[in-house]
């Protein structure tokens, strides 16, 4: 929490009365940038804020590769293959994201964009966890902010990326409107120039069967393919079979491409662009007055519903066409107001992202507080077997005392203690 606070504080301060501050040149969208070392004050940061040490004598300095795609692809199960540290893995229906800030204690996934420190061979990595769009629980406008905050900020710390790995699933019966849309926002946050520095992996292998799988890869890559356009600048196709050496041959890919790029997004945010104006920002909107015409669609089809259950005195019908009509009414001022969010200003937009991430410590609080009333309650005899985890119980065995995040009837996976956890 006081890591995002100070982040924010810090982004304030940079673009307060300079858009491009510390004496780094104006980016216009065709300008080229050259692999040079940055300093290392910027990496050093994020390798404390890992509990690690960064060697201060290194050949060169660590490169920076994001890890983007849909929201239950795989990204956190990718880097955890790499990391030191144990990452957050969402396997939720919803996604993965809480609304609470990323802990390093537990928790299903990562809300704000994370940076991971880790060593591949001998080069030191970072691998960034991004979060993924059309998201069950953030809007698109708040996730392009987050990623357009960071953007800047590594821009600023002279952090350029070296490449970027999109995870897709395998396990996919079929490019879902969420896939499609993901994809969309990708390229234009990446930039087609820059297509080139970008490997599409498929994930979920071990998952899915090898027909249906090899399958599903040809559609993408076919001629008339969701991935061929972007093989055609430049992008290459792999498989990550979720294991550590098949993370670390894609990881060892990128790095051997030798080049650090601006996306176009990072070019349009570090030039003082709003985020209405980006092309990402503009696809969101286009996407935004979109729904809401299909909103104003459905709502006349709703009244005209109406008119005729209360014409047929259909009291129930009624009040089912009223319940709807509000759910409608609150989706279309939801879309109004990620549409005002869209054309905030840079620090109004931080400002509301401090309100929120306050309003979900004081969440957290709250619900930190109600465990440990509910503990209080529970038999002196069953409190060692219950601890606070991160928004969940995490029970433990009563013979080896393996945690497991499993409730009711079940079986320890290391002893194979049978028990039965009670709330």
């Amino acid at each position: 929490m006081s890591r995002l606070f100070a982040k924010a504080a810090r982004l304030t301060s940079k673009t307060a009365n300079n858009p491009l501050p510390g004496g780094c040149p104006r980016l216009e969208m065709n300008d080229t940038v050259d692999a040079v070392p940055p300093p290392y004050s910027e990496q050093n940061r994020i390798w404390d804020a890992a509990g690690q040490t960064l060697p201060k004598h290194i050949s060169e300095a660590p490169k920076l590769i994001a890890i983007m795609g849909p929201t239950g692809t795989g990204k956190s199960t990718f880097i955890s293959k790499l990391a030191t540290r144990e990452m957050k893995i969402g396997h939720n229906l919803s996604s993965s994201l809480s609304k609470a800030p990323a802990s390093n204690d537990g928790g299903s996934g990562t809300e704000e964009v994370e940076e991971v420190p880790c060593k591949v061979g001998d080069q030191y990595v970072i691998l960034v966890d991004t979060p993924g769009f059309n998201d069950t629980n953030r809007t698109d406008t708040e996730i392009l902010t987050a990623l357009a905050d960071w953007m800047k900020s590594s821009y600023h710390g002279d952090m350029l990326l070296s490449g970027i790995i999109y995870l897709h699933a395998i396990s996919d019966t079929r490019m879902t409107q969420s896939n499609v849309q993901n994809l969309r926002m990708f390229r234009k946050l990446c930039g087609d120039d820059n297509l080139k520095n970008v490997i599409l992996a498929t994930t979920k292998w071990s998952v899915t069967p090898l027909v249906d799988a090899e399958r599903r890869e040809k559609d993408l890559t076919s001629e008339t393919g969701f991935w061929r356009t972007m093989m055609a600048a430049g992008s290459v196709v792999r498989r990550f079979e979720n294991s550590a050496k098949s993370a670390k041959d894609l990881v060892e890919e990128i790095l051997d491409m030798g080049q650090t790029f601006v996306p176009t997004i990072q070019k349009e945010v570090v030039g003082g662009m709003k985020l209405a104006d980006t092309q990402a920002g503009a696809f969101i909107e286009e996407t935004i007055a979109l729904l809401q015409k299909n909103h104003d669609e459905e709502k006349q089809a709703l009244l005209e519903e109406f008119q005729r259950a209360k014409n047929e005195h259909n009291r129930s019908m009624q009040e089912a066409l009223q319940d709807e009509r509000q759910r409608l009414d609150k989706k279309m001022a939801d879309r109004e107001e990620e549409q005002r969010q869209l054309h905030m200003t840079t620090n109004e937009a931080l400002q509301l992202r401090i309100k929120r991430l306050e309003e979900a410590h004081v969440e957290e609080e709250q619900n930190a507080q109600k465990f440990i009333e509910f503990r209080s309650r529970l038999p002196k005899r069953d409190k060692n077997k219950v601890k606070l985890g991160f928004w969940h119980l995490s029970w433990r065995c009563q013979i080896c005392k393996k945690k497991a995040e499993l409730e009711g009837h079940w079986m320890c996976p290391d002893c194979g203690h049978v028990q039965q956890n009670i709330h």
